[in-house]
Order: C-alpha cells, then sequence, then structure tokens
C-alpha cells in the first residue's frame, strides 16, 4: 500500500473517530439534560397520596439551558421548563425550582409570573416538590373522534 494511502486512511480514521467521540456526547448531554426534567414526575408517582397538597405561584420561568423539547404521552411537543415557585407562608420553605416538561399549548397560561400550580411536597425533603397533576395538567389531552 502506498504512503499516500496509508495517510488518508489514517486521517479517516481519525476524522471518524472524532465524529463517534461527538455523537456519544450529544446523548449523554441530551440523556442527563432529560433526566433532570422528568425527575419531577418520577417524585410524584413516588409521593403518591402520601405527599403535603400545596401551591406554588410562578416567580421565574425559563426554559432548559439546552432547549430541550420532548414528545407527550400523546404525542404533542413538550417543552422543559425551569420554574422558581414561592411557596405559601406555611411551607418549611419559602421557594422552590421545579423542573418539568410541559405541553406547548399550555405555555401561556402556566410559564407566566403570577401562575399558581397545585403541587405535592414531600414532608421528610420540602424541597421536593411535583405538580398535582389532578389539579394542574400539563398535558392537554387529545380529542376524541
Amino acid at each position: 500500500m502506498p504512503i499516500w494511502e496509508q495517510v488518508l486512511w489514517s486521517v479517516f480514521a481519525v476524522m471518524m473517530g472524532g465524529a463517534l467521540l461527538a455523537g456519544v456526547a450529544v446523548v449523554v448531554t441530551a440523556t442527563r439534560e432529560q433526566r433532570k426534567y422528568t425527575q419531577e414526575r418520577r417524585i410524584g408517582e413516588r409521593l403518591g397520596l402520601a405527599g403535603v397538597v400545596t401551591h406554588g405561584v410562578v416567580a421565574q420561568v425559563r426554559r432548559s439551558e439546552h432547549q430541550l423539547t420532548s414528545p407527550g404521552s400523546h404525542g404533542q411537543r413538550m417543552v422543559a421548563l425551569e420554574f422558581t415557585l414561592q411557596m405559601p407562608p406555611s411551607s418549611p420553605v419559602p421557594s422552590v425550582v421545579l423542573r418539568t416538561l410541559v405541553d406547548e399549548l399550555l405555555l401561556p397560561r402556566l410559564a407566566v409570573p403570577g401562575a399558581t400550580l397545585h403541587l405535592v411536597q414531600d414532608p421528610a425533603h420540602p424541597d421536593a416538590v411535583a405538580v398535582d397533576r389532578q389539579r394542574t395538567p400539563l398535558e392537554v389531552a387529545p380529542a376524541r373522534s
């Protein structure tokens, strides 16, 4: 094999290795980001009826750092948001940060300062809250045919 062919194959191998590493980095970052915004739902499932029913008033809303979106349970587009919530005076903590996925159709109603989100709070860890989806749905149900 001539030297120029070996050089070309070496360059190709380095470029493909770099592309593979970049792909792995994207997958790891996306998975880590997704996990942050689905943790709230897992907290809610874990608490079930054992959580303290409360509410929070939206003080600030931010989109996820990487503009994460995800398909919802009905195929709709869910947007990753980070809410800073002011808790009621009876709460052990004055404010909490809640990361969750919200149906893009509900953004005008929920993603505004002053909106109220109904929550379930972990009595053992008051800064761990989840949205009470019975009282504050985060997804729009599909129309029935």
